[in-house]
């Protein structure tokens, strides 16, 4: 079932009284349940491609629609972590968790807080739940951000490169948890569109990844690897390794060095 659908949609903005396109003309389809990464280099347009799917930023031409109706804002059934972490800086780690929960109207007080405080955990920052974004590094600030978009439970969930300002063994725990929420093992299914500039990340995350150049998508590739991609066979890991080339070529394709980190999948 389609969830997710883009249809001719253009983005422009204003530079000096002429319109500076961002977006062209872009055609997506996400089935419900589908977990989606879209790569490409800087400046290519992920980052507005999440915000025309949250509801802050509309289409100059073509609409975005979700479970078939247009996006004409933002919505409780959509949750999203941008790169630089958005958090209230008068409230503690726990009460910007907390007041995420509290906008969706699922859960009491009690069960809310109980909520809060097992997302929390997950991001290891129990210790820190009574601290204040000040208080907190960049990555533990990111951490909260993470945890405050999974604990509201929404059907669909939009991230912008969440993990890059992340230790390597946090990024790789909160990998291997975003990976059972397609399947299985935690909440209810999602939808998620996770914007990376990390190869292997991608490959170890998604269904399908989106490669975009400038405005544009480029290629829609499937990724049909078994689940958990942690514990792939040695024709998997080929298959895999196959993936990751193709990927690589569409960067070099363009000009410069190819921009992706290893993530040590194994």
């Amino acid at each position: 079932m389609v969830k997710i659908q883009l249809d001719h949609v253009s983005y422009s903005y204003p530079n000096h009284g002429r319109p500076a396109e961002v977006l062209h003309d872009l055609n997506l389809t996400i089935e419900r349940g589908e977990f989606v990464c879209v790569v490409g280099r800087s400046g290519c347009g992920k980052t507005t491609l999440l915000r025309l799917l949250a509801g802050l930023d509309f289409p100059t031409q073509g609409t975005v629609r979700i479970d078939g109706e247009p996006v004409d804002g933002p919505g409780t059934d959509r949750s999203i972590v941008f790169q630089s972490y958005t958090l209230f800086p008068w409230m503690t780690a726990r009460q910007n968790i907390l007041f995420g929960i509290q906008q969706t109207g699922k859960w009491g007080r009690a069960d809310a807080r109980r909520l809060a405080d097992a997302f929390l955990q997950k991001v290891e920052l129990t210790d820190a739940a009574d601290k204040y974004p000040y208080q907190l590094s960049g990555g533990m600030r990111q951490r909260v951000a993470i945890a405050r978009s999974l604990a509201m439970d929404t059907e669909i969930l939009l991230l912008d490169e969440p993990f890059g300002a992340l230790d390597a063994k946090i990024r790789g725990e909160l990998q291997e948890f975003m990976d059972t929420l397609r399947w299985g093992g935690g909440q209810s299914e999602k939808t998620v569109v996770f914007v990376t500039h990390d190869i292997d990340e991608a490959l170890y995350l998604a269904d399908r990844i989106i490669y975009m150049t400038p405005g544009r998508i480029a290629s829609d590739i499937p990724v049909p690897l078994p689940r958990p991609r942690n514990r792939l066979l040695p024709e998997e890991r080929e298959q895999m390794e196959a993936l990751r080339r193709e990927l690589l070529g569409l960067f070099d394709r363009e000009e410069g060095a190819p921009c992706w980190r290893a993530a040590g999948v194994s």
